[in-house]
């Protein structure tokens, strides 16, 4: 069978890539014709920041930015995708019941199959780990430059608290700088009372923040005397200016690592849409193996139609992505709790996955 199962597992990988630079391609060719003007007007506005660059390579930093967090949410499907046509492949070719009938079991059969999606899931989460987060900065600024977002922000932001006592309170926050306006810092309470830190605007700088205007420290204690932070200072509010895109943004927890993600979460129990991001982090990535555990015995059942086995893999991503949007929305308002919000539409499916591949015939 190691003959056989390479067969297999290879010929998964090549549709595989094929699915994903199709998918690439499709994407860049639809987006870039509907923000054709757009592209035009934003480089000839854009000033020093495109200062050096072609229009054309400023369109390539754009969607080197953009396609990595695209296609990650598309994976599960191109992954049952790719499962389902391998397998359409092999049925309409005759090379599955001589196997079956020699007496190898279908399930053993498309054991290559599964291992192949597991793989995916696995490098799905190793992707979102340590890929996301390094990458999530530059595609913030390039996409929301390109996308005429220079300007707006978030007025009247909710107070941020890092757990620790810390309280910060702005006025506005603007996305396409990272900046905080009118800012005032809690520090926590002592005996004293508590430190009290005024800034006309904080700017990220890493994972800090700088007070490029100077800042105000007025420290616990009546007879305490206030003093003047130079500009350029930095200023510690307990929470990472990734941290306040994810608070702001229910779109910028899906730029952040589980780790850094979880973190957030402890800081900010509250935020019911956290802890179902968090949960998602994990149920995304393993829906790329559950998708193809359920398409597989449902494809072996119905023919060898090269459009069957597309018709059925996009059929089960629809209601997938369907379930997981439904059930989302449910956990963020605070209808669900958020682990079952994130998981049950995961396994249901993998339920109806494991009871068919149990009646599979051998």
């Amino acid at each position: 069978m190691k003959v056989l199962d390479r067969y297999i597992a290879l010929t998964f990988v090549k549709v595989f890539l094929a699915a994903l630079v199709t998918f690439a391609v499709g994407i860049v060719a639809l987006d870039y014709f509907a923000r054709l003007d757009q592209f035009h007007e934003t480089h000839r506005v854009a000033g020093s920041f495109a200062e050096g660059y072609s229009r054309g390579r400023l369109i390539f930093q754009f969607y080197v930015a953009f396609l990595p967090f695209l296609l990650k949410e598309v994976l599960p499907f191109v992954c049952v995708a790719s499962g389902l046509l391998t397998l359409t492949a092999m049925l309409h070719n005759n090379e599955v019941f001589p196997v079956v009938a020699a007496g190898v079991s279908a399930r053993r059969l498309f054991l290559p199959l599964f291992l192949c999606g597991a793989a995916v899931s696995i490098g799905y989460m190793l992707f979102q780990e340590l890929v996301v987060p390094a990458l999530s900065r530059e595609q913030i600024v390039i996409k929301r430059f390109f996308t005429g977002d220079r300007n707006p922000g978030v007025s009247k932001l909710v107070h941020l608290r890092d757990g620790h006592g810390t309280v910060t309170r702005a006025g506005y926050y603007r996305f396409h700088n990272r900046a905080l306006e009118d800012v005032v810092v809690q520090r926590p309470w002592t005996r004293a009372g508590f430190d009290l830190w005024t800034a006309p605007s904080l700017l990220a700088d890493g994972e800090t923040w700088i007070a490029p205007e100077g800042a105000r420290v007025q420290p616990a204690g009546v007879d305490s005397l206030p003093r003047t932070l130079p500009p350029g200072a930095r200023v510690d509010i307990g929470v990472t200016p990734e941290e306040v895109d994810a608070l702001v943004s229910k779109k910028g927890s899906s730029e952040l690592s589980y780790s850094q993600l979880s973190l957030l979460v402890n800081k900010f129990p509250r935020r019911r849409h956290l802890r179902v991001a968090l949960h998602k982090q994990v149920a995304r990535p393993v829906a790329a193996f559950v998708l193809l555990l359920v398409g597989v015995p449902i494809l072996l059942a119905t023919g060898r139609s090269y459009f069957l086995g597309a018709a059925v893999a996009f059929a089960i991503s629809v209601i997938y992505y369907g379930l997981d949007i439904f059930f989302t929305s449910l956990g963020d308002r605070g209808d669900l709790p958020a682990i079952f919000a994130a998981y049950f539409p995961l396994t249901l499916l993998l339920s109806l996955g494991v009871a068919r591949l149990a009646v599979v015939p051998t």
